[in-house]
């Protein structure tokens, strides 16, 4: 038979299904040894059973309470009552520790209203819950420093926030609270990033060059490439409004339309793309010119580093004479500013892409939360990609399945969510499981579930996917 309640030492009476609730009536098997109050160990009689109700995680997309049978001791020395102590349970909270784990689980990928509306409890609880695990991850978490550093600042819970990433192996390393010079350098004197650091990814905000050049002198910092094309584009943006506006509104609305075929790379138009594109630029010259001078530019990082600096000689010669000279004048002045160190792409090639993504997912969680504190927004940020466990991923279950395109299918259409209690989970945490319908007849039914679903669900329908 099932355990649906899969706790050591307890023992299920009866359960039954009440709306969107699922109660368990159980009894915790294990007897009480010694007097909890004055300590003596033998002297115990039985005095009776007290009911008391725990909140348990969700299974079969239900809300789960235990009933519990709490039996009371009396001592015979002391005349003291004390109710049996209960393995699995946080009595402070009424909870399973399952269910505490379920939550803090569910705390870094999704919002404390949903949780609650999965767990059928408050969601003060869930936040206060969610608190001690915010606490503790605060206190436990050490950064581990990479090789190659992405640095990058971006707006969270009012303040300007730090960010620091291995942009090498694209995983998150840490958010700080500030992104002041005195907070950057403290963070990596702290981490152990003197002698660890090879390699900077950065922008240029000149507080982090100073940084890196005091603090680890020698170590290349490489301005993004992104920033550095985007100017380019920002330059043909500006031939185009000028244009635009001496053309008259009627022309400049139709080009502000249409200025996806300027801002895009030739490269990745269409056919019919690049029909309109030569159209306008046939009719626009000085549009044309500075197009070619934005394709041109972004051709330069096609190049090995002596040819690149040729041909960046010779850009920024053309670039410096007549009407583009003002297009262009962000671009030029980086490059006059910054040469040395956007130049440091060519020999160290990595960017700070992943840095610029992981901002946009702070920005996510930082909208979603509508409140949440920096310390929150920061677990969830660094805790949502944390490397799994040593266990195979999904993608290596699937593959070793003859319905491969089958469970690839259930796999994507779950989107990392547990389809018993509703909770999101990382790849390597989920498993598939076979479950009997309710109607007789009709097999089974394949679905995704997380490993402690997957284990409460039983065995006589299991069939996970090894």
């Amino acid at each position: 038979m099932t355990d649906i309640l899969d706790l050591p030492d307890w023992s299920v009476i009866s359960s039954h299904q009440d709306g969107d609730t699922y109660t368990i009536e159980a009894e915790y098997t294990k007897p009480l040894e010694a007097c909890t109050k004055c300590g003596v160990i033998g002297r115990l009689y039985r005095h009776g059973t007290k009911p008391v109700t725990y909140r348990d995680a969700p299974i079969r997309g239900c809300h789960v309470q235990i009933l519990a049978r709490v039996q009371r001791y009396k001592c015979r020395d002391c005349g003291g009552t004390c109710l049996q102590i209960l393995d699995g349970i946080r009595h402070d909270r009424r909870m399973t520790e399952r269910c505490i784990e379920y939550i803090e689980n569910q705390c870094i990928r999704d919002s404390f209203t949903r949780i609650s509306e999965h767990v059928g409890c408050d969601e003060k609880t869930v936040r206060n819950v969610a608190q001690g695990f915010v606490d503790r991850f605060k206190a436990e978490y050490q950064p581990r420093m990479p090789e190659w550093l992405g640095i990058d600042e971006t707006m969270l819970a009012g303040e300007m926030r730090g960010i620091f990433t291995d942009v090498k192996n694209r995983l998150p390393v840490d958010v700080i609270p500030g992104r002041d010079p005195k907070s950057v350098a403290t963070w990596i004197m702290v981490n152990g990033g003197v002698g660890r650091i090879k390699g900077v990814a950065t922008d240029m905000h000149r507080p982090y060059h100073n940084v890196i050049r005091d603090l680890l002198p020698g170590v290349p910092v490489v301005v993004d490439k992104f920033h550095v094309v985007r100017m380019a584009g920002n330059g043909v943006d500006q031939t185009r409004i000028r244009l635009g506006k001496l053309a008259g509104k009627k022309v400049n609305l139709g080009w502000k339309r249409s200025k996806i075929l300027l801002n895009k790379a030739h490269r990745n138009l269409s056919d019919k793309q690049r029909f309109n594109l030569q159209m306008w630029l046939d009719n626009e010259p000085e549009l044309a010119e500075a197009y070619q001078l934005k394709e041109d530019f972004y051709a330069i990082y096609d190049l090995p580093k002596q040819e690149a600096n040729e041909a960046l000689d010779n850009w920024i010669a053309r670039a410096s004479t007549g009407p583009l000279k003002k297009d262009f004048k962000e671009l030029l002045s980086a490059l006059k500013n910054w040469r040395s160190s956007i130049m440091a792409y060519f020999d160290y090639p990595i960017t700070n892409g992943y840095t610029e993504a992981l901002n946009g997912v702070a920005k996510v969680i930082n909208r979603q939360g509508r409140g949440y504190t920096f310390d929150v927004i920061r677990v969830r940020v660094l805790g949502r990609f944390a490397p799994p466990k040593e266990e195979p991923t999904m993608q290596e279950l699937i593959q070793r399945t003859s319905t491969h395109q089958i469970r690839k299918s259930l796999l994507e259409a779950a989107d990392g969510q547990c389809q018993s209690c509703m909770g999101v989970f990382p790849q390597g945490q989920l498993a598939f499981h076979h479950v009997k319908p309710l109607a007789e007849g009709g097999g089974t039914e394949l679905i995704v579930v997380c490993q402690t679903c997957n284990a409460r669900l039983g065995d006589s329908t299991q069939e996970t996917v090894n």
